[in-house]
């Protein structure tokens, strides 16, 4: 159960500043029956939590001018242990996971800051975030196994801290108003205190796409083509009983077109992911311990037949 009230304000002190901040008090509670035969390996306690916080925000806005704007904001985040993280004891895909009744609630202070210029043909965005957790949960591989060779994960929660950030560009050229580029670049580092690395925190990755759109190409109607280039850095920095993993590129591509037939309009599209099928791990997989690649290249057709009724 949760129950929870919030107020919101925003004040502008100017045409150039806005001022908005926000509070929140949540109460939490959970409740479980006992499952299994006690005195056995699958039997579960029943859990009785109950939690309350006070939440809040307050974030600026500063636009000197109509296309660029400057954001930042602090605030503070509260989340409750969910009932995987307290009571799991059992298999989850290819692993063995075990909850932790004891855990606390995570709180979570966090900053960020971000400038964005938006222009008739250019955009630029960039941002950049640092979030401090108390008792940060998550759940990590040991170097147990079950009687029968299946990994052991268990659900652990620690002071960390994650940053980071993100840019994207899109440049839309005004000779060719039907192209549009876009690139783009995130990365965050997740730590404990202790200064190990958490475990199944994201690669650095890159995004470059090519738009191209027209509103009409012959007897196509809004024709449009995307070849997008997702390239993921190697993970270098493991947590403890997780391994690195290498970077990889895949190539993605999308094609939309419109059809009128007889006054009927069709939605044809095709879709094609990992286009040249590379093989490849993915940092967060959770088949990555038994050494399995992600999927392959994946190409689907779609037709959409949209019916009115007047």
């Amino acid at each position: 159960n949760n129950a929870g009230i919030l107020g919101l304000i925003k004040h502008s002190f100017s045409q150039h500043f806005i001022l908005q901040g926000g509070l929140r008090f949540d109460r939490y509670q959970t409740e479980t029956f006992a499952l299994g035969e006690k005195g056995t390996d699958n039997y579960q306690a029943p859990v009785s939590k109950n939690f309350s916080n006070l939440n809040g925000s307050l974030g600026l806005t500063y636009q000197p001018i109509e296309k660029i704007i400057l954001r930042a904001n602090i605030a503070k985040g509260y989340r409750v242990p969910n009932l995987s993280e307290l009571t799991s004891n059992g298999m989850h895909g290819n692993r063995y996971e075990i909850g932790n009744d004891s855990l606390s609630p995570e709180n979570a202070y966090e900053t960020d800051i971000s400038l964005h210029y938006h222009g008739d043909f250019l955009s630029f965005d960039l941002a950049g975030f640092y979030n401090i957790i108390d008792h940060y949960i998550y759940v990590s591989p040991t170097d147990e196994t079950t009687s029968s060779g299946v990994n052991i994960y268990r659900y652990s929660q620690s002071n960390a801290a994650l940053f980071g950030g993100e840019t994207s560009i899109r440049f839309h050229p005004e000779s060719i108003q039907w192209m549009q580029l876009v690139s783009s670049f995130s990365s965050v580092i997740g730590k404990k205190e202790n200064g190990e690395y958490l475990p199944f925190i994201p690669a650095h990755k890159f995004r470059n796409e090519i738009q191209l759109k027209r509103k009409k190409l012959d007897f196509l109607h809004e024709p449009a083509l995307t070849l997008s280039a997702i390239t993921a850095l190697a993970q270098n920095h493991p947590s403890p009983f997780e391994t690195p993993t290498p970077g990889y590129t895949l190539i993605n591509l999308n094609i939309n077109a419109e059809l009128i037939i007889s006054k009927q309009h069709w939605l044809l599209g095709i879709t094609a992911t990992n286009l040249f099928d590379k093989k490849y791990i993915d940092h967060l997989s959770t088949l990555k311990p038994m050494n399995y690649s992600n999927p392959g290249r994946n190409i689907s057709l779609m037709v959409t037949i949209p019916f009115e009724i007047n």
